[in-house]
């Protein structure tokens, strides 16, 4: 990639700062949904539904969670007299 032994040259190759935040934009999602999933599981009902859920569906923006995974992670967390 530096254009040297037969290999086209590409920009932004030339340099180890430029490849490792380009490594660190590509690989870090994969460590932000894991991340966001787990910090799901710690999210208490306190008494305030709108509250909760807006930080549920914050969280939920990077993990993704859909259909009845969604649901069933939202309905554990509420108890039932609420």
């Amino acid at each position: 990639m530096s254009g040297e032994l037969g290999y086209t040259r590409k920009a932004g190759y030339e340099h180890w700062h430029v490849f490792a935040e380009l490594a660190v934009q590509r690989f870090s999602p994969t460590h932000e949904t894991e991340k966001s999933l787990t910090q799901m599981g710690f999210v208490k009902y306190h008494g305030d539904i709108t509250k909760f859920l807006l930080e549920m569906e914050n969280l939920n923006i990077r993990a993704r969670v859909t259909w009845m995974g969604w649901r069933k992670m939202i309905e554990d967390q509420i108890p039932e007299g609420a």
